[in-house]
Protein backbone atom coordinates (compact mmCIF):
# COMPACT_ATOMS: atom_id res chain seq x y z
CA UNK A 1 0.00 0.00 0.00
CA UNK A 2 1.52 3.45 -0.81
CA UNK A 3 2.92 5.16 2.61
CA UNK A 4 0.59 7.92 2.65
CA UNK A 5 -2.58 5.58 2.42
CA UNK A 6 -1.21 3.41 5.26
CA UNK A 7 -1.29 6.46 7.27
CA UNK A 8 -4.65 7.49 6.94
CA UNK A 9 -5.98 4.16 6.85
CA UNK A 10 -4.73 2.92 9.95
CA UNK A 11 -7.66 3.27 12.91
CA UNK A 12 -8.36 1.98 16.41
CA UNK A 13 -10.98 -1.27 15.66
CA UNK A 14 -12.90 -1.66 18.92
CA UNK A 15 -14.20 -5.21 18.13
CA UNK A 16 -13.09 -7.69 16.11
CA UNK A 17 -14.07 -11.00 14.50
CA UNK A 18 -13.04 -14.31 15.01
CA UNK A 19 -10.96 -14.59 11.84
CA UNK A 20 -7.10 -15.72 13.33
CA UNK A 21 -4.10 -13.83 12.27
CA UNK A 22 -1.60 -15.93 11.18
CA UNK A 23 1.63 -16.91 12.85
CA UNK A 24 3.19 -15.82 9.65
CA UNK A 25 2.07 -12.70 9.56
CA UNK A 26 2.63 -11.55 13.00
CA UNK A 27 6.09 -12.54 12.80
CA UNK A 28 6.70 -9.93 9.69
CA UNK A 29 4.88 -7.40 11.57
CA UNK A 30 7.13 -7.84 14.79
CA UNK A 31 9.94 -8.07 12.15
CA UNK A 32 8.94 -4.51 10.54
CA UNK A 33 8.43 -3.10 14.15
CA UNK A 34 11.82 -3.97 14.91
CA UNK A 35 13.65 -1.97 11.99
CA UNK A 36 12.40 1.46 14.29
CA UNK A 37 14.99 3.74 15.56
CA UNK A 38 16.62 3.78 19.23
CA UNK A 39 18.89 5.46 21.61
CA UNK A 40 22.29 4.20 20.18
CA UNK A 41 20.68 1.22 18.76
CA UNK A 42 19.84 0.01 22.04
CA UNK A 43 16.53 -1.67 20.82
CA UNK A 44 15.69 -2.67 24.91
CA UNK A 45 11.78 -3.13 23.71
CA UNK A 46 9.94 -6.88 24.21
CA UNK A 47 7.04 -7.99 22.78
CA UNK A 48 5.03 -10.96 24.05
CA UNK A 49 2.80 -12.68 21.74
CA UNK A 50 -0.71 -14.14 23.30
CA UNK A 51 -3.22 -15.92 20.83
CA UNK A 52 -5.28 -18.90 21.04
CA UNK A 53 -5.80 -21.05 24.04
CA UNK A 54 -3.36 -18.74 26.12
CA UNK A 55 -4.79 -15.62 24.95
CA UNK A 56 -8.56 -17.05 25.84
CA UNK A 57 -6.94 -17.67 29.44
CA UNK A 58 -5.91 -13.88 29.79
CA UNK A 59 -9.53 -12.57 28.28
CA UNK A 60 -11.33 -14.54 30.73
CA UNK A 61 -9.40 -13.59 33.94
CA UNK A 62 -9.81 -9.83 31.85
CA UNK A 63 -13.54 -9.84 31.79
CA UNK A 64 -13.70 -11.74 35.80
CA UNK A 65 -11.90 -8.94 37.48
CA UNK A 66 -13.96 -6.06 35.34
CA UNK A 67 -17.17 -7.96 36.37
CA UNK A 68 -16.58 -8.13 40.06
CA UNK A 69 -15.13 -4.37 39.93
CA UNK A 70 -11.60 -4.99 40.30
CA UNK A 71 -9.80 -1.79 39.71
CA UNK A 72 -6.44 -2.22 37.47
CA UNK A 73 -2.89 -1.98 38.78
CA UNK A 74 -0.92 -1.18 35.22
CA UNK A 75 2.61 -1.23 35.76
CA UNK A 76 3.18 2.66 33.83
CA UNK A 77 1.03 4.83 36.35
CA UNK A 78 -2.77 5.82 35.30
CA UNK A 79 -3.12 9.68 35.25
CA UNK A 80 -6.92 10.86 35.51
CA UNK A 81 -8.57 12.93 33.07
CA UNK A 82 -8.44 16.40 35.06
CA UNK A 83 -4.86 16.16 35.61
CA UNK A 84 -4.19 16.39 31.46
CA UNK A 85 -4.29 19.94 29.80
CA UNK A 86 -7.67 21.23 28.96
CA UNK A 87 -6.86 20.60 25.40
CA UNK A 88 -6.72 17.32 25.76
CA UNK A 89 -9.37 16.67 28.14
CA UNK A 90 -11.93 18.76 25.20
CA UNK A 91 -10.38 16.23 22.61
CA UNK A 92 -11.30 13.31 24.97
CA UNK A 93 -14.85 14.56 25.52
CA UNK A 94 -15.53 15.07 21.99
CA UNK A 95 -14.69 11.46 21.64
CA UNK A 96 -16.55 9.95 24.30
CA UNK A 97 -19.62 11.98 23.25
CA UNK A 98 -19.19 10.64 19.70
CA UNK A 99 -19.50 7.15 21.33
CA UNK A 100 -22.42 8.18 23.30
CA UNK A 101 -24.02 9.73 20.08
CA UNK A 102 -23.75 6.35 18.27
CA UNK A 103 -25.39 4.75 21.97
CA UNK A 104 -22.34 2.36 21.55
CA UNK A 105 -20.69 3.13 25.23
CA UNK A 106 -21.90 -0.02 26.85
CA UNK A 107 -20.55 -2.24 24.11
CA UNK A 108 -17.70 -0.53 24.09
CA UNK A 109 -17.05 -0.96 27.40
CA UNK A 110 -17.72 -4.76 27.05
CA UNK A 111 -15.25 -4.96 24.11
CA UNK A 112 -12.81 -3.14 26.06
CA UNK A 113 -13.22 -5.66 29.09
CA UNK A 114 -13.01 -8.78 27.15
CA UNK A 115 -9.64 -7.17 25.27
CA UNK A 116 -11.61 -6.21 21.98
CA UNK A 117 -12.50 -10.44 20.94
CA UNK A 118 -8.99 -9.68 19.43
CA UNK A 119 -7.30 -13.10 18.18
CA UNK A 120 -4.25 -11.97 18.89
CA UNK A 121 -2.46 -9.32 21.44
CA UNK A 122 1.02 -8.24 21.26
CA UNK A 123 2.75 -6.60 24.70
CA UNK A 124 5.19 -4.16 24.76
CA UNK A 125 7.60 -4.22 27.46
CA UNK A 126 10.50 -2.35 29.04
CA UNK A 127 13.00 -3.15 32.20
CA UNK A 128 11.52 -1.29 34.67
CA UNK A 129 14.98 0.21 35.51
CA UNK A 130 15.29 1.55 31.87
CA UNK A 131 16.51 4.92 31.02
CA UNK A 132 13.17 6.99 31.11
CA UNK A 133 14.13 7.96 27.33
CA UNK A 134 13.28 4.31 25.90
CA UNK A 135 10.09 5.02 26.13
CA UNK A 136 9.99 7.40 22.82
CA UNK A 137 12.21 4.19 21.55
CA UNK A 138 9.10 1.68 22.64
CA UNK A 139 6.48 4.26 21.28
CA UNK A 140 8.46 4.38 17.35
CA UNK A 141 8.47 0.44 17.64
CA UNK A 142 5.04 0.28 18.65
CA UNK A 143 3.60 3.19 15.83
CA UNK A 144 5.87 0.74 13.18
CA UNK A 145 4.12 -2.10 14.30
CA UNK A 146 0.80 -0.29 13.93
CA UNK A 147 1.44 0.44 10.40
CA UNK A 148 3.06 -2.82 9.19
CA UNK A 149 -0.44 -4.23 10.05
CA UNK A 150 -2.39 -1.97 8.46
CA UNK A 151 -0.26 -2.47 5.24
CA UNK A 152 -1.35 -6.41 5.71
CA UNK A 153 -4.56 -5.72 5.88
CA UNK A 154 -4.21 -6.32 9.72
CA UNK A 155 -6.67 -3.57 12.24
CA UNK A 156 -5.52 -2.56 15.44
CA UNK A 157 -5.94 -0.64 18.99
CA UNK A 158 -3.64 0.27 21.37
CA UNK A 159 -5.35 0.22 24.85
CA UNK A 160 -4.57 0.63 28.69
CA UNK A 161 -7.45 -1.98 29.38
CA UNK A 162 -5.42 -4.19 27.30
CA UNK A 163 -2.57 -4.37 30.51
CA UNK A 164 -4.12 -3.42 33.17
CA UNK A 165 -4.04 -6.52 35.18
CA UNK A 166 -0.30 -7.11 34.30
CA UNK A 167 0.09 -10.11 36.74
CA UNK A 168 -2.50 -12.23 34.80
CA UNK A 169 -0.40 -11.11 31.95
CA UNK A 170 2.76 -12.01 33.48
CA UNK A 171 1.49 -15.63 34.38
CA UNK A 172 0.29 -16.50 31.53
CA UNK A 173 3.71 -14.85 29.07
CA UNK A 174 6.33 -15.37 31.88
CA UNK A 175 7.41 -11.84 31.55
CA UNK A 176 10.18 -11.62 34.13
CA UNK A 177 9.34 -9.20 37.22
CA UNK A 178 12.38 -7.11 36.60
CA UNK A 179 10.63 -5.68 33.33
CA UNK A 180 7.15 -3.35 33.02
CA UNK A 181 4.32 -4.37 31.37
CA UNK A 182 3.82 -0.90 29.77
CA UNK A 183 0.90 -1.61 26.41
CA UNK A 184 -0.60 -3.93 24.92
CA UNK A 185 -2.06 -3.91 21.24
CA UNK A 186 -5.06 -5.73 20.21
CA UNK A 187 -4.79 -7.59 16.34
CA UNK A 188 -7.28 -9.10 14.04
CA UNK A 189 -10.22 -8.07 11.80
CA UNK A 190 -12.72 -5.67 12.44
CA UNK A 191 -16.05 -6.85 13.21
CA UNK A 192 -19.04 -5.64 11.56
CA UNK A 193 -20.47 -4.13 14.82
CA UNK A 194 -21.35 -0.49 14.85
CA UNK A 195 -18.87 0.24 17.24
CA UNK A 196 -16.54 0.36 14.26
CA UNK A 197 -17.70 2.80 12.56
CA UNK A 198 -16.73 6.47 13.71
CA UNK A 199 -13.39 7.73 14.12
CA UNK A 200 -12.03 10.25 16.26
CA UNK A 201 -11.52 13.51 14.96
CA UNK A 202 -7.66 14.45 14.21
CA UNK A 203 -6.14 18.14 15.03
CA UNK A 204 -5.27 20.54 12.18
CA UNK A 205 -2.46 21.24 11.23
CA UNK A 206 -2.44 24.57 12.29
CA UNK A 207 -3.49 23.50 16.22
CA UNK A 208 -0.41 21.42 16.91
CA UNK A 209 2.67 22.42 14.44
CA UNK A 210 3.93 25.87 14.42
CA UNK A 211 6.53 27.21 11.74
CA UNK A 212 9.35 29.96 11.82
CA UNK A 213 10.61 31.30 8.86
Amino acid sequence: MEFSKVIHARHSSRSFSERPVSREILEEILLEAGAAPSWINTQEWRAYVATGAVLEKIRREFVERAASGIQGQSDFPVTRRTSWSPQAQANMSRLMQRAADLNVSKEWDESENALFHAPAAVYLSLPKDANKWAIMDLGGFEQTLLLSATNKGVDSITAYSMVKYPDVIRKYLNIPDTYAVAIGIALGYASESKINTFRSERMTLNQFAKFSE
